[in-house]
């Protein structure tokens, strides 16, 4: 039988929905730090997933995939309970003024990134930890599952993608991974035995795979406690990190991404329907993040379109002097693949994202889809 559930002051019963917010503090002016979120509780019991997005405030489009898909359940209709936070770190979309986008990758209050402080601190924590804590404490620890969204910031449009971890299952090389200057992390989840870590990157795989994305990229590297992914795996939290949209803008994208979350409710049992899912779907074990070395306008190659395959040497973009038009740096694709994620916005400055590139040599398992 479900049950009521609460986030601070907030409840929803049973076949409702509930809006609330996480009170966090308040800075030096008085204005309140709080966290929105959204309570979906389903009229039966099943899981406990969280949707959660915008720990960068530079990629905001999860929170609009999670908008869209909220209104598209029923709660009566619901098996399990969805606890939303669609913008986790709230001052980092308010406050803007980068060249990449409208918004800041970290808080600037304390100048933190969100996804290096996890699971927070409330005592002797700075601003992002004590967030962290909160919504650590308050909501991602009442769940089974999480799905961490994020996007191609304000720079760079993206298709889906999901980003599964994989991590060694020998419990002496799992755990690595530092932490953000001035900050502490802890881990007091479940005692790492090879069968407890072999089980949790079987159930991501399987996340993954169900999200329905064209790409998956599939990363074998020891869990960062730090992350939020990372900190939810080893306490037991199923959690998949996915991408979809960008450029701060709404484009087919963002659709696409919406049946990709419902698409994993379905896979929880949680709704009734079947998957929606595109062609062809593969999953990589190299994937290319293509910065720029030089700084100016950045002008995309004739034919470059997102989602579509380029080959390794093929030019995608140049940067070139706003003045005289002298090409400061040719862009060329480093290996045959995917165009995930590309460049939309002009002004670069040196280390800004060209490119996001599935390596097509590098595909570990593929599936066709009627």
């Amino acid at each position: 039988m479900a049950k009521t559930i609460k986030v601070a002051s907030t409840e929803a019963k049973p076949g409702e929905k509930a809006f609330g917010y996480l009170h966090v503090g308040h800075l030096a002016a008085g204005t309140e730090v709080r966290i929105p979120f959204q309570l979906v509780n389903g009229a039966e019991a099943g899981p406990k997933l969280c949707l959660e997005s915008t720990m960068h405030g530079w990629e905001p489009m999860g929170a609009e995939i999670i908008r869209r898909a909220m209104l598209r359940i029923d709660a009566k209709k619901l098996r399990g309970s969805i606890y939303c936070i669609p913008l986790a770190s709230p001052m980092t979309v308010e406050f803007g003024g980068t060249i990449e986008s409208a918004g800041l990758r970290v808080n600037p209050v304390d100048v933190l990134d969100m996804n290096r402080v996890w699971p927070g601190k409330k005592v002797n924590g700075w601003l992002t930890e004590q967030m962290a804590h909160a919504l650590w404490t308050e909501i991602v620890t009442q769940c089974d599952t999480i799905v961490d969204l994020h996007d191609g910031t304000g720079s760079c449009d993206e298709m889906p993608v999901a980003f599964p971890q994989g991590f060694p299952t020998d419990p002496g090389r799992a755990v690595s991974g530092g932490v953000a200057d001035g900050t502490g992390t802890f881990f007091e989840g479940k005692q790492l035995t090879s069968q407890f870590l072999g089980d949790m990157k079987e159930k991501i795989r399987g996340m993954a795979m169900a999200f329905g994305s064209p790409v998956i990229w599939w990363r074998e590297n020891p869990i960062n406690p730090a992350m939020l992914s990372g900190q939810c795996t080893l306490n037991g939290i199923v959690a998949l990190v996915a991408e979809c949209g960008g450029g701060g803008m709404i484009d087919y994208t963002i659709d696409q991404g919406v049946e990709c979350l419902l698409n994993i409710l379905k896979y929880l049992n949680m709704i009734d329907g079947e998957p929606v899912l595109p062609k062809r779907q593969l999953m990589v074990s190299d994937y290319v993040v293509y910065r720029s070395l030089e700084g100016g306008f950045y002008l995309q190659e004739e034919g470059i379109s997102l989602g579509g395959n380029v080959s390794k040497g093929q030019v995608i973009g140049r940067v070139i002097d706003p003045l005289t038009s002298a090409v400061r740096e040719e862009c060329v694709a480093p290996v045959n693949g995917i165009l995930v994620s590309r460049r939309i916005r002009m002004p670069i400055n040196p280390g800004g994202y060209i490119a996001h590139i599935a390596n097509t040599d590098a595909v570990i398992w593929e599936r066709e889809n009627p």
